[in-house]
């Protein structure tokens, strides 16, 4: 049996005494060494070379799982703080561009209220002459607006009713201003004439003046004259205690067209054609008892007994059916069947019973009967 020689590796049978390979010389109880092919080798402490091997490939994967999952998780959040990076810029920008636009408009808004036109004039010295126009547009508008809801939410209050006129209108026309109503509901329209007829004034008046005060401060704010325009036209309703000659003129094939408030200032602002909204009433009986009336406002104007005293009894009794001849009593007396019927205002009424009268009508006509009863 050989052995390899401990200085060059060379194998060696036993019998030589020198190395072939390197020349040394062979010990002769030298134990010749074993190659690995003729036992397998162990190291040191005692484990197989291949186990170990093993070993460290699987240490080797487990590394590398964990680098690729850690490089995953780190790619992840990377991502995710670049996209929240990326949303919040375009919030930014876009906040950027409504403030811009929002800030355009604004401007654009102020530019076209402020806006005025200039007209320029050649003066005699061949200079410039600047002329400043009343701003005119959106600002004048939204006044308009302001005032017209300010009328939609005006009511005539009585006896715990609402009265309304419907809807109003104002508009621009020419120089002015016009504040109408011309579409009044059928039965608000009734219960208006009623007001006028029972001559319980006091409601419709307190409406008209508060359309008067915002007829005067709209015209202030534009700088422009009023006028106010309240009725419908072609309608069945009217006053019946409206002369007669009135009802002609204001009448036609299609009904009637009486104006419930009208003017252009407020001296000349009436209800229901002659009752002025700020004038004075004059009781004085007419010096003329030929004429249409003897106490023309006995409907809504109390009497005084000083102005009774100057009647004869023959006039005192017309004077206290002349209050029930205003709402169209027919009357069985020929005498005073004849002296109403030639009143143009007298318009019988075979529905009336003659127990319809207002609080001061029934007072004025206790007071002429007290007046007969001491003339007698």
């Amino acid at each position: 049996m050989g052995g390899f020689c401990t200085n060059c590796g060379k194998k060696i049978n036993r019998s030589e005494l020198f190395c072939t390979g390197c020349g040394e010389k062979l010990a002769e109880n030298q134990t010749p060494v074993i190659k690995a092919e003729e036992a397998p080798f162990h190291s040191e402490a005692g484990i197989p070379s291949t186990h170990r091997n093993n070993k460290k490939g699987f240490k080797f994967v487990i590394f590398s799982l964990l680098g690729i999952v850690i490089v995953f998780i780190a790619a992840y959040f990377m991502m995710n703080n670049l996209k929240a990076h990326n949303q919040k810029a375009t919030q930014a920008d876009s906040i950027k561009k409504a403030n811009e636009s929002k800030s355009a408009s604004n401007n654009k808004e102020t530019t076209a209220i402020n806006q005025e036109d200039i007209d320029q004039s050649t003066d005699e010295e061949g200079g410039t002459e600047i002329k400043q126009k009343e701003v005119v547009g959106t600002s004048e508008q939204s006044i308009i607006n302001y005032y017209n809801a300010k009328l939609n939410n005006l009511r005539i209050f009585t006896s715990g009713r609402e009265i309304s006129v419907g809807e109003w209108t104002v508009s621009r026309q020419d120089e002015g201003i016009v504040l109408s109503a011309s579409e009044i509901p059928s039965r608000e329209l009734a219960r208006i004439f009623g007001l006028y007829d029972d001559r319980n004034l006091l409601p419709l008046k307190t409406w008209a003046k508060e359309v008067f005060d915002i007829a005067q401060t709209l015209s202030k704010e534009l700088d422009a004259e009023w006028l106010i325009s309240v009725g419908n036209n072609c309608v069945g309703e009217y006053p019946v205690t409206l002369p007669q000659s009135d009802l002609i003129n204001y009448s036609g094939s299609c009904g009637y067209s009486i104006p419930v408030l009208g003017g252009t200032t407020k001296d000349n602002l009436t209800l229901v054609m002659h009752t002025s909204v700020f004038g004075m009433s004059n009781s004085n009986p007419p010096s003329d008892f030929s004429s249409e009336y003897i106490f023309p406002e006995s409907d809504y104007v109390r009497l005084t007994m000083s102005e009774l005293e100057l009647l004869t009894p023959n006039e005192l009794r017309l004077a206290r059916n002349e209050i029930y001849a205003r709402h169209g009593y027919i009357f069985e007396s020929d005498d005073l069947r004849i002296y109403f019927s030639k009143k143009s205002w007298y318009i019988p009424n075979p529905n009336y019973d003659g127990s319809l009268l207002n609080s001061i009508e029934k007072y004025n006509v206790k007071l002429i009967q007290d007046r007969e009863k001491d003339v007698q």
